[in-house]
């Protein structure tokens, strides 16, 4: 997922909250934020007219802010409880009209009473204060939705001093002309003069958006231990917006971002006007996997004020609506690639067999001893031949021959069978061969891897 966005548009004025339809019984109610004492028992007692009227879909006045008031006279701004979808919310009502009275007492029957302990209807929703303009409207909305500062004291519900903070500043935009409100003009200019009520109103009419993306890498994925860039655009400047990246990551401003502060998850932008500014947001993941950055803001709209009020004679008060605003949210991710890893190679030891060497068995050799053929020499006698003697005839004279000389005689080749030795037995020769044997081993290598709908209505 590459990212997403959304816009809102901040309309012009708040709607009465839908009346309940199924009774609930007596109760006690819970404390509104921050609470720093114990109110009494009879002023969380939600029971008889009260209860009535709580059934009636309005808020119920409990107690204020700090335990200096009495039950009839309490310090603004007052704890209201009412029903919202089933459930008793208890929430913080800041007055805007200095000058009238909170009418948020209980007498000791625990009816709801003014200052002067007369009996009081019930305090029901308003759409405003008809005595404020449009712009003053904006700006009372974005200062109980968004903390602000008054001479160093950070405004809020958290606390007595918080609430107080806020509750002045809430004072210098309803009653900054009020002559009661001469002594604290000088703390109002210094603190939300004429350009940040103008900042203000701006921001409170522009489209606000809020858009996430991915940055590096823009496609693909990283390999473990490589460092993810979103880049988030909005233009809701100074007002908290929570960032959050999955499990086991951890989200850093990073870049040339100065105008953006992170502080935990809430990171907040500083700036002003319809343009949104990018903020550059770095995570990096040590395993493989996908992982996401969210980011989620309530968009400050006059709609998330809830305005009630007993009467003419009353307070107007506007409490912030915790519950009814549905909130802003984009996401982004990026995807993890496992980094190689190398497993170590193992090699199995080489088993070498000693060379055996069979010793060469020699058969001894019986000399052959060259036959030669003997060729007999027969002596070669001389034949005479033997004249028969015949009586009374004389015997001739006979030559004598000369005795010839033999010829050179050649060896004739043998033939035939194998000679054999002169004593019988077969000429042989035998010899053998030495004989080895080795076994290596072999090494193994293993690698193993592994929205948006914008709306814009202009204030009138």
């Amino acid at each position: 997922m590459a990212g997403s966005s959304v816009a809102f548009a901040s309309p012009a004025v708040s709607a009465p909250l839908p009346v309940r339809t199924a009774a609930a019984p007596a109760f006690t109610a819970g404390l509104c934020e921050g609470t720093e004492y114990t109110p009494s028992e009879q002023m969380l007692d939600i029971s008889g007219v009260r209860l009535d009227h709580y059934n009636d879909g309005n808020i119920v006045p409990m107690y204020g802010t700090t335990d200096r008031g009495t039950s009839t006279a309490v310090d603004a701004p007052v704890c209201g409880v009412r029903d919202v979808d089933g459930i008793a919310k208890s929430e913080w009502m800041y007055c805007t009209d200095f000058d009238l009275d909170p009418c948020s007492g209980v007498d000791e029957n625990g009816l709801p009473v003014d200052k002067h302990n007369d009996e009081m209807g019930a305090t029901v929703p308003s759409a405003g204060n008809p005595d404020l303009s449009a712009d003053d409207l904006a700006v009372i909305s974005w200062l109980l939705q968004n903390p602000a500062k008054l001479d160093g004291t950070v405004s809020g519900n958290g606390s007595e001093n918080a609430r107080s903070a806020r509750q002045t500043l809430v004072w210098c935009v309803s009653d900054y002309d009020n002559p009661l409100m001469a002594d604290f003009k000088g703390l109002c200019d210094r603190n939300i003069g004429a350009d940040e009520r103008a900042r203000i109103v701006e921001i409170m009419n522009v489209t606000q958006t809020l858009d996430l993306a991915r940055k590096t890498p823009a496609t693909g994925t990283l390999k473990a231990g490589e460092t993810a860039v979103f880049t988030l655009n909005t233009n809701m400047y100074r007002k908290p917006i929570t960032v959050q990246s999955s499990a086991g990551t951890e989200l850093t401003v990073c870049g040339d971002n100065a105008k953006a502060t992170l502080s935990g998850n809430q990171l907040t932008v500083d700036g002003r006007g319809d343009a949104p500014t990018a903020v550059d947001l770095c995570l990096a993941a040590t395993n493989a996997g996908d992982y996401s950055v969210t980011a989620s803001v309530i968009p400050d709209s006059v709609e998330n004020l809830h305005w009630n009020t007993a009467g003419a004679e009353c307070q107007i008060f506007a409490s912030f609506d915790t519950v009814r605003p549905a909130s802003m949210n984009a996401s982004a991710s990026v995807g993890y690639a496992a980094a190689p890893t190398t497993t170590p190679a193992t090699t199995t030891p080489a088993t070498t067999t000693p060379s055996t060497t069979t010793p060469a068995t020699t058969t001894p050799v019986t000399p052959v001893v060259p036959i030669v053929p003997i060729v007999p020499i027969v002596p070669i006698v001389p034949i005479v031949p033997v004249v028969p003697v015949v009586p009374g005839v004389p015997v001739p004279s006979q030559s004598v021959a000369t005795p010839a000389t033999p010829a050179p005689t050649t060896p004739k080749p043998a033939t035939g069978p194998r000679p054999v030795a002169i004593d019988g037995g077969a000429a042989e020769q035998n010899s053998g061969r030495n004989v080895a044997v080795a076994v290596t081993g072999l090494g193994l290598v293993g690698m193993a891897a592994a929205g948006a709908v914008a709306l814009r209505r202009k204030r009138s």
